[in-house]
């Protein structure tokens, strides 16, 4: 792609400290625009467990330049690796097999966060915090471009009269970061399932920030109904489950000793036809939020934060062309985003869900459909989030260089 010329300054307000819009916020203070983010909370930090960079977004902290660094402070990941309590395999995905040298990346959210905060404040933005935008009429008439990136959760989506689908996910999990100092699980990350009901998750993380030793991030599939009864339990009640699922995971859960030290977390599913107005853009998880089960949340938020920066740069060269900017953002972005919605929806329920049916076909096939010649490489280019529709090709992710 062919490197394109400097516009003219635009002042720019962003809503939300999160991914999307810090890396917004940076790639587009770097292109020469006056940046402010707004964030509600007085010390923001990111919150959560581990997260899975996938190739794909990789390739946009490289236009950030921030891959060199966080892969020293992460956790290579070259395998996907499920099972059932019998040992069989169910998921058996090696990013070599989709190309040499691949791998994902698993990381701390601090990590990410602490590094982006940084590049924002190295770029030039103004970072106004303990500052909720509850209206987005705040921005009108002091800004050319606003952008909404509160998260699943936002509560400007709705103001900027776009249609949306919103919905709270009956699953979720509850999760902890805890110490691996010998790398047990080191390079794969591992999933144990009994039908659709119990699902682990182990996935390398790397290293905490201000930690030298490193992290893994567990995971346990919850219903959300179930989660008062799972704390009234207690936490022996939980360990029990878990080493019925995976026996070896002994000592992890030795580090656990008190239940306040597993965070529950919800999952949402958000779906927009579009992402603009003339002068709004929604991005992040306010504008396509999923369940973690494709590992791709922040791959697409970091996504949206280049093609947002490069729709800019192409088409904003005046104020005036704002709107083509964000029509353009639209255009770009729709196809990825919508098939990673739809491909997290219908998956999910295969992994976290009380039916009886589905699990029972991913056990008996999916290990058998991921070898297959037609499906080995949808799997894969999914894996890896280069997929853009369920028929064509994997799509030719839009990474502009904008140093």
């Amino acid at each position: 792609m062919k490197k394109v010329q400097r516009n003219s300054e635009l002042s720019i307000a962003i809503a939300g400290a999160g991914f999307a819009g810090l890396a917004g916020a940076a790639l587009l203070a770097r292109a020469g625009h006056r940046v402010t983010v707004f964030e509600k909370f007085a010390k923001p930090q990111a919150v959560g467990a581990g997260i899975l960079i996938q190739p794909s977004g990789l390739a946009a902290l490289r236009v950030l330049g921030l891959d060199d660094a966080l892969i020293a402070q992460g956790a290579a990941v070259t395998r996907l690796y499920g099972v059932t309590p019998r040992g069989k395999p169910v998921i058996d995905v090696r990013y070599a097999d989709w190309q040499a040298a691949a791998f994902g990346l698993g990381l701390h959210r601090g990590a990410l966060f602490e590094a982006l905060w940084a590049l924002c404040v190295r770029s030039g933005v103004q970072l106004v915090t303990g500052h909720e935008v509850r209206d987005l009429h705040e921005f009108h008439g002091h800004y050319d471009l606003h952008v909404v990136a509160d998260g699943a959760n936002s509560q400007l989506r709705a103001q900027t009269g776009l249609p949306f689908r919103e919905s709270l996910y009956p699953w979720g999990a509850v999760w902890a970061v805890l110490p691996d100092a010998q790398q047990h699980y080191a390079s794969t990350l591992w999933q144990w399932y009994r039908s659709a009901r119990e699902m682990l998750g182990i996935m390398p993380t790397g290293l905490a920030p201000g930690h030298a030793e490193p992290v893994v991030s567990l995971f346990w599939s919850l219903h959300a109904d179930a989660y008062p009864a799972w704390r009234a339990a207690g936490l022996d009640a939980f360990k029990q489950k878990v080493l019925a699922l995976n026996p070896a995971c002994g000592n992890l859960l030795g580090q656990i000793t008190h239940i306040d030290q597993l965070t529950w977390a919800r999952y949402h599913h958000v779906a927009m036809p579009r992402y603009h107005t003339e002068r709004c853009v929604v991005i992040g998880d306010a504008a396509h939020a999923t369940s973690p089960q494709l590992g791709q949340g922040t791959n697409l938020a970091l996504l949206d934060a280049v093609a947002l920066a490069h729709c800019v740069a192409t088409y904003a060269n005046v104020p005036a062309d704002v709107p083509t900017a964000l029509a353009a953002y639209t255009r770009e972005r729709k196809s990825h985003l919508h098939f990673y919605g739809q491909a997290s929806r219908w998956m999910t329920p295969a992994f976290q869900s009380h039916q009886s049916v589905m699990p029972w076909l991913r056990d008996a096939f999916m290990a058998a459909a991921l070898r297959w010649p037609i499906s080995r490489p949808f799997s894969h280019q999914t894996l890896v989030g280069v997929r853009h529709s369920w028929w064509r090709p994997a799509g030719t992710l839009q990474l502009e260089n904008l140093n």
